[in-house]
């Protein structure tokens, strides 16, 4: 039987009831007109009615025969929690759901049980075997741990499969529950050599099996749970060999135990499993070393067997498989998310909570299915305080000014947002200024790690791999910023896609497409090049006097009492944000025209004035677009080419080459940077534009037979 949730075209819908609906059971006498007809289905082909224990009705649930295969749909009754008339809808009962058969188990309170797989094939059973009590859990194969087992406690179960891996997944699932209950004992029937694939008790009574042949069947279950043997023959209690009660391979035990595995994939093709453990759910990805010891720990404790290596990777070969061609597709969330309309904020305690953020205020979920995914550095978030200011990060930052504090929290604020383009956070100060101690606070305080702080990558593989297991790169003490370190980190910055060969292939191809958060710290300016500058937030720390410097072991000691009310504080600034997003606009929009945005609607929960970001982060702007033409060759000659000149000039690059020539000083024309042919001046130019049009100079291509360069003023 498919999931109530499972559109027709295959996937899965969130569970809308459970969070805005109330199940009204059993039905009253004054109940509503229930609809007869499917929306999209039309009329059902059958139809089971649900009752209780007394024999009220609980609900439906109808299968439907459409062209593209059968479709089945409970129909229960349900109220809206905020108040409301009852209305029939096309879902099913929230989670414990109640088990098809509950009038006949009260009926027979003696009599032994018989679970199959679908109301069908209980049914069936009944009809079969008077004697016994018919029952079944609603929802298909996949929904048994969906099921209130409770009423099977104490009782005598023989479960009746289907004859395919659904079907002894859904046994084995069973069998586990039931015991978990205390039934007084849990067989399965060794079904026939030579059935038919999916067999059930339906296709039996239509073959002509009678009563007699029913409870032969039934004799033929295995050894009841608690006593199945580990390997080789299996043995009845008494000493002898039972020859049906045979052990599955282990390969079919492990798919057994991952019934209530939630199977999923990114956008890029990577396989995921959800799963349950204790009160909480995990996801991992599919072939992580996480979910192999979850395998193994899980066949122990069900089976007491250690499965060997070839049956882990039979297991999981299918379980990729099956992610990738039948798992709903959705983007993972590591550390930050969002889901219709709200953030999320992963804490990565050992609970697997989550902070959620709406446009009203912000709250901790204990429990969740947010995919969150998690890699082996990352380290917990606190629970963070309500009703703190950002004013308190101050006193453990040694910044120069308000304006830097301003940018600071910005980038903050930012960092903590599901999606960029993020600023890049360029930390400069002298020697004793504090920096990797900074660096590693803010990384702390928005995505913390076992590495926090760390050297440059040596190539863009490594870069990659070091932003697919972390949200937040922190660099430290880099003395330069290559051309391929820069490229790659605004690419990284406002979103791009990285391309490298799979390991162990010739042929396959990784993508990897990611935007961010990025913290630089250094001694010199590490904003030489204007398109990395123009993506940069500069912050300058102050040196901190000798008088005035504290032992590590109390600054931290002071940040682990404060840590919990700043993150509360920047978790406020947030929601103002979320509630101010869609209604705030930019008089003017600057390179990251984002980025400002959400900044600007998060103003009034930072404590912030109207308008006070954007002229901070404009003047920051303006200052590190002049520090990055200082430090360009190319800029400062063209610009002291052009200071004299009033007309514009105009000629093919090898013309505005040697006139730079003349303009340039003996230092700069030996420097490495300076470009040594037209073609490498012509693509210089176009790199350095930015910059020029800070200082009031402009330039446009032309090309009418050889290719002419056109610079001229323009107001600032």
């Amino acid at each position: 039987m498919s999931d109530p949730f499972e559109p027709i075209g295959g996937g899965k819908t969130p569970k809308q009831p459970a969070r805005e609906f109330n199940a009204i059971v059993p039905v009253p006498s004054d109940v509503p007109t229930r609809p007869k007809n499917h929306p999209r289905l039309g009329k059902p082909t059958q139809s089971w009615t649900y009752r209780d224990a007394s024999g009220l009705v609980l609900g439906y649930v109808h299968r439907f025969d459409p062209p593209e295969g059968k479709q089945f749909r409970p129909q229960v009754l349900f109220r809206p929690k905020a108040g409301g008339q009852l209305q029939w809808r096309w879902e099913s009962w929230p989670t414990p759901r109640p088990l098809y058969g509950l009038d006949r188990l009260a009926a027979k309170p003696d009599a032994p049980v018989v679970l199959t797989e679908g109301e069908k094939s209980a049914d069936a059973v009944d009809r079969l075997l008077v004697d016994h009590a018919a029952v079944t859990s609603p929802n298909g194969s996949k929904s048994a741990g969906k099921a209130d087992w409770k009423a099977l406690t104490g009782r005598h179960v023989t479960i009746w499969p289907d004859a395919d891996e659904a079907g002894l997944a859904y046994a084995m699932a069973a069998e586990r529950l039931l015991k978990r209950i205390g039934a007084a004992s849990v067989a399965i029937i060794d079904l026939p050599e030579g059935v038919v694939e999916s067999w059930d008790a339906s296709d039996a009574e239509k073959d002509g099996m009678d009563r007699a042949g029913a409870l032969a069947l039934l004799t033929s279950a295995g050894t009841p749970t608690g006593v199945r043997p580990s390997d080789g023959d299996a043995k009845s209690d008494d000493g002898r060999h039972s020859r049906n009660a045979r052990r599955a391979p282990h390969r079919d035990t492990l798919m057994a135990l991952t019934t209530f595995v939630d199977l999923w994939h990114s956008p890029n093709g990577d396989a995921f499993a959800s799963f349950t453990v204790g009160n909480h759910r995990e996801a991992w990805p599919v072939r992580s070393e996480n979910f192999k010891r979850w395998l193994y720990a899980r066949s122990y404790e069900e089976t007491g067997i250690v499965p060997g290596g070839q049956a882990v990777e039979d297991t999981l070969r299918v379980l990729e498989a099956r992610a990738i061609n039948e798992g709903v597709e959705q983007e993972p969330f590591r550390r930050v998310g969002s889901r219709n309309g709200k953030l999320y904020i992963d804490l990565c305690d050992q609970g697997w909570r989550a902070i959620e953020i709406d446009s009203h205020d912000w709250r901790i979920l204990e429990r969740h299915d947010l995919p969150f995914i998690r890699s082996k550095g990352m380290r917990p978030l606190p629970e963070p305080y309500l009703g703190y200011s950002i004013n308190e990060l101050r006193s453990f930052v040694n910044i120069t000014d308000d304006e830097d504090f301003c940018l600071l929290v910005a980038w903050i604020v930012a960092a903590l947002r599901d999606r960029g383009p993020y600023p890049i956070l360029v930390v400069n100060g002298e020697q004793g200024a504090g920096k990797s101690t900074f660096s590693r606070l803010l990384r702390e305080l928005v995505d913390p790690n076992a590495a926090p702080i760390r050297t440059a990558p040596r190539d863009d593989r490594d870069l990659i791999v070091m932003a697919m297991n972390s949200h937040v790169l922190a660099f430290d003490n880099l003395s330069k910023v290559d051309v391929w370190l820069s490229d790659g980190l605004c690419r990284l910055a406002t979103g791009g896609g990285y391309s490298t060969r799979m390991l162990h292939t010739d042929s396959d191809e990784m993508i990897f497409m990611a935007q961010r958060p990025i913290i630089l710290n250094g001694i010199p300016s590490l904003t030489d090049r204007p398109d990395l500058a123009d993506r940069t937030v500069n912050i300058r720390l102050k040196a901190i006097p000798e008088n005035e410097r504290r032992p590590e072991d109390d600054f931290w000691a002071d940040w682990k009492d404060a840590y919990p009310r700043v993150l509360g504080a920047l978790c406020t600034g947030l929601s103002a944000a979320l509630r101010n997003i869609g209604h705030t606009k930019l008089d003017r929009s600057p390179r990251l025209a984002d980025f400002a945005k959400w900044l600007t609607a998060a103003e009034p929960g930072l404590g912030w004035a109207p308008g006070e970001f954007m002229k901070v982060y404009s003047d920051n702007r303006r200052n590190v677009s002049d520090s990055a033409f200082e430090a360009d060759a190319v800029a400062i000659a063209i610009r002291d080419m052009m200071a004299s000149r009033i007309e514009p000039w105009e000629g093919t690059p090898t013309e505005l080459l040697t006139t730079l020539d003349n303009h340039a000083s003996d230092n700069a024309m030996k420097m490495r940077s300076w470009p040594a042919t037209a073609q490498g001046l012509g693509n210089r130019v176009d790199r350095v534009a930015p910059l020029l049009r800070g200082q009031g100079l402009d330039f446009e291509r032309t090309k009418s037979g050889k290719r002419i360069i056109r610079i001229f003023k323009r107001p600032i």
